[in-house]
């Protein structure tokens, strides 16, 4: 014998399994364009030049990172970088130590003309 069930109760529980069905479909697709998006490898670059001497003279290296990374000068540029500027529209910060801690400096295609002897690593804030 065929026991009946209520509609209401019928009802709610499609409802629930709807509900449920659907928070996880938007939570997979969610997490799949979250994933598609560092998957690809693709991220923003920033380029800044330093310069050895004051007023963008002197000796100079063309720097690149992706956003957000903190990159190190190298040996032969930390607390030798006296001026610099970056290529628009990249937003750059120029850091007092190696793993970007301590002061810090934001520089723009406008630059900095006179930079002190402390300058050791960099991190592309806007591309």
């Amino acid at each position: 014998m065929k026991k009946a069930i209520p509609f209401k109760q019928v009802t709610a529980v499609a409802a629930a399994l709807a509900t449920a069905g659907l928070l996880s479909v938007g939570a997979t697709a969610s997490t799949a364009a979250a994933s598609s998006s560092t998957d690809t490898g693709i991220q923003a670059t920033g380029y800044w030049r330093a310069y050895a001497s004051t007023g963008f003279t002197g000796g100079d290296k063309l720097f690149s990172g992706t956003t957000g990374t903190c990159h190190y000068v190298g040996d032969s540029w930390s607390d030798s970088v006296r001026s610099a500027r970056t290529r628009a529209p990249a937003r750059v910060e120029l850091w007092d130590n190696h793993n970007c801690t301590g002061g810090a400096i934001t520089i723009d295609s406008e630059g900095y003309s006179s930079i002190g002897a402390w300058v050791s690593a960099y991190r592309v804030t806007y591309p």
